[in-house]
C-alpha cells in the first residue's frame, strides 16, 4: 500500500472481518452480509434453468425460425432477388429512377390484368421459378396491392381511400354549414369569422383542448367584447348576480384577446392611474407602537382579481389581504401572486424589480354581511393577531353594492374601523351622486322604450326602473336602485346610489374623518405631474389623447366623471 493512503481501521476489526470484501478488479471495498461465492447461481423458481425453460423462452426458441413460414419458404439473397426479377448490379441514379418507374407500370398492369382474369389456384409450389404465380413468395405486384396505384394517380382505385376522401367532403360540408349558422344567428361570438373558399382549419377544436393552439392573427383582428348571461335578475338577490356577473367576467377575460384591443382600454389605463394616485399619497406606513405588527400592510376589500396588487407593490408594502365574494376572482388573484411572487430576498433588502415583495393572502367571502375573522381565520388561524391593525383599507368601484340596505354599510364599516389602526386610512372610489345629481337637475336623463329612465353614452348607461326625485336628492338614502352598464365590464348589474353626505355621516360614526374627495377628472388634472415620470411607460402611453396631450376625452371623459375619490382617516 502506498505510504500517502491511509484507510482508518475500527477498533474492533474482528467484527466486521466477515462482511468486508475487496473486488477482485478495482480497489473498492464492499460490504455484504454473506460471503461472496462467483460460483453460486441466483434462486428462481426455475430451479433447473436448462431442462425446465419458461414457457416464453421455450416457444421463442422453438419457434424462432418459424415466424416467416407464414410469408412462404425462406430464401438467400440471391433467390430474392430473381424472384424479384431485380438484376444483380448497382444502378446508377438515373437508371435506378427508370426501373422504378416500369416496375410501378408493371405492378399497375398486372393487377389489371389479374383483376380482370383471376388464375386459377395453383397446386404446386416451384421456388426456383422466376416466372411461376405460384410461387410460395408474394410476386411483387402483391406486395403493393394493398397501397393502390401509387404514383400514377389512382388513389381512387382503393376503397379506403374513397372512403377518406367522402369523409373529408363531408367535413368540409358540416363546416361550411356549422358556420353559416354561426353567422346568421349571431352566437355572441363577435371575433369569430367564417373562412371564406372552403378552406378547413384543422385546428377548429384544438384551441380550448390545448391552450398552445393560439390564433395570433385572428386575435389581433377582433376582440370579443364582455357579455354576460345572468338569467331572471329581477327576482335574484343582488350578491348572486355580482357574484355570477364576476365569475363570468373572469372566465371571458381569458378568451376575449389582447388587452390592448379593448374598446375602454384607454379608460381603464385612466382609472387605474387614479388608484395609484390615491394609494400612492394616502396608504402610508406608522412605525408600530405597543403590539402592533411592525409591517406595511394593506387591505383590499372586494379585491376581484387581484388588478392592484402591481399598486401595493407600486407603495412597497410588506402584506397585502384580499377578501372578495367571487371565488372565481380570488382564484384568479392569487394565480397572479404566484407568477409573480419574489421566491428570494436580497442580501441587502433591496426590492426585486417586476416581483411582488411582500407576503399576501386572499380569502373569499362577503365583507357586507360577515365579519374580516370570520372569513379569514378558518384558512388563516392567528393572522388577526399577527397581521392586523392594518395601515389602510382600499375598496375600489364596489362599495355601492353595499348601499342596498343601511345593515349592509355598517357591517362593511364595522369591518374597516377595526381593521384600522389609529391613523391609519380608508381610501375608495364610488359612483358621484354629485355626477347623478346633475343629470337629472339638467334634463339629461331620457325615457327609454321600456319606459325606463336613463343617461350616459356609448360607453356606459345608467338606467333607473322609477323616475328619479326632480331635484336628484334620493330619500331615504339606501335602496335607490339603478342598473349599469360599462362597455366590455360590467353588463347591466344592479348598482346603488351613495349620497356622499350619508356615507360621511356614518363613517364619522366610527371614528374616521374624511380627509379627501375629488372626482376623478380633479384628481388626474392635480396630481398627474407629480406621477407622471413614476408611472409605468406602457400606462402613461395608454393616456395619451388624439390632440397628444394625456388624459381622458369625449365619452371617456364623461364615463369617468361618473366616479369619486375619498379618504377617510381613523383618528381614536
Amino acid at each position: 500500500m502506498p505510504e500517502d493512503s491511509y484507510i482508518p481501521q475500527a477498533k474492533n476489526d474482528g467484527a466486521f472481518q466477515d462482511l468486508k470484501r475487496r473486488r477482485a478488479n478495482d480497489g473498492h471495498t464492499e460490504f455484504s452480509r454473506r460471503d461472496r461465492v462467483h460460483d453460486v447461481q441466483p434462486a428462481s423458481i426455475y430451479s433447473n434453468v436448462k431442462e425446465n425453460k419458461p414457457a416464453w423462452m421455450r416457444s421463442a426458441d422453438e419457434n424462432k425460425d418459424k415466424k416467416y413460414d407464414q410469408y412462404g419458404s425462406r430464401v438467400d439473397n440471391g433467390t430474392l432477388q430473381q424472384s424479384l426479377g431485380v438484376a444483380k448490379q448497382v444502378p446508377t441514379a438515373s437508371a435506378s429512377t427508370t426501373t422504378v418507374s416500369a416496375k410501378v407500370e408493371s405492378f399497375s398492369a398486372e393487377k389489371a390484368i389479374n383483376t380482370a382474369n383471376p388464375p386459377p389456384p395453383s397446386t404446386t409450389t416451384t421456388p426456383s421459378s422466376t416466372t411461376s404465380s405460384s410461387s410460395s413468395f408474394p410476386s411483387s405486384s402483391s406486395l403493393y396491392l394493398k397501397y393502390g396505384n401509387i404514383g400514377l394517380g389512382g388513389r381512387g382505385t382503393d376503397p379506403r381511400m374513397d372512403r377518406v376522401k367522402r369523409n373529408r367532403e363531408q367535413l368540409e360540408q358540416s363546416l361550411s354549414i356549422r358556420e353559416h349558422l354561426a353567422v346568421e344567428e349571431n352566437v355572441n361570438d363577435e371575433g369569430s369569422q367564417p373562412k371564406g373558399d372552403g378552406e378547413v382549419n384543422p385546428y377548429l377544436h384544438l384551441d380550448v383542448a390545448n391552450p398552445s393552439v393560439i390564433h395570433t392573427q385572428r386575435d389581433e383582428a377582433h376582440y370579443r367584447t364582455f357579455h354576460s348571461k345572468i338569467s331572471d335578475r329581477e327576482n335574484r338577490d343582488i350578491n348572486s348576480i355580482v357574484r355570477q356577473h364576476y365569475n363570468e367576467r373572469t372566465q371571458q377575460s381569458k378568451r376575449q384577446g389582447r388587452r390592448t384591443m379593448s374598446p375602454i382600454y384607454k379608460l381603464r389605463n385612466f382609472n387605474n392611474t387614479i388608484k395609484y394616485i390615491l394609494l400612492g399619497n394616502w396608504a402610508k406606513y406608522s412605525s408600530a407602537e405597543g403590539n402592533a405588527p411592525k409591517i406595511f400592510s394593506v387591505l383590499d376589500l372586494c379585491c376581484g382579481k387581484g388588478g392592484d396588487l402591481n399598486k401595493c407593490e407600486f407603495i412597497e408594502i410588506d402584506q397585502y389581504i384580499g377578501i372578495d365574494i367571487s371565488d372565481l376572482s380570488v382564484r384568479e388573484a392569487f394565480s397572479r401572486y404566484s407568477k409573480q411572487k419574489a421566491r428570494f430576498k436580497s442580501h441587502s433588502g433591496a426590492r426585486t424589480a417586476n416581483k411582488y415583495n411582500f407576503e399576501a393572502c386572499f380569502a373569499t367571502g362577503d365583507c357586507f354581511t360577515e365579519t374580516v375573522p370570520d372569513i379569514l381565520e378558518p384558512n388563516f388561524p392567528g393572522i388577526i393577531d399577527q397581521a392586523f391593525p392594518v395601515d389602510a383599507v382600499s375598496i375600489q368601484f364596489a362599495l355601492h353594492y353595499a348601499f342596498e340596505t343601511e345593515e349592509k354599510v355598517r357591517a362593511l364599516l364595522v369591518n374597516v374601523a377595526k381593521s384600522l389602526r389609529v391613523g391609519g386610512t380608508f381610501i375608495g372610489t364610488i359612483p358621484s351622486s354629485d355626477f347623478i345629481r346633475s343629470k337629472i337637475v339638467e334634463k339629461n336623463i331620457l325615457k327609454d322604450e321600456n319606459g325606463k329612465f336613463k343617461f350616459g353614452n356609448s360607453l356606459y348607461s345608467a338606467t333607473f326602473d322609477k323616475e328619479p326625485p326632480a331635484d336628484g336628492v334620493f330619500r331615504p338614502a339606501f335602496g335607490n336602485r339603478y342598473t349599469y352598464w360599462l362597455k366590455d365590464a360590467v353588463d347591466n348589474v344592479p348598482e346603488y346610489v351613495v349620497p356622499f353626505e350619508t356615507l360621511r355621516a356614518l363613517c364619522e360614526e366610527y371614528n374616521m374623518t374624511l380627509r379627501y374627495k375629488k372626482n376623478f377628472i380633479d384628481v388626474f388634472n392635480q396630481e398627474i405631474p407629480k406621477y407622471f415620470s413614476k408611472l409605468n411607460k406602457s400606462l402613461v402611453e395608454g393616456l395619451k389623447r388624439s390632440d397628444g396631450k394625456y388624459g381622458a376625452e369625449g365619452e371617456e371623459k364623461e364615463a369617468v366623471a361618473f366616479y369619486v375619490a375619498f379618504v377617510f382617516e381613523k383618528v381614536t
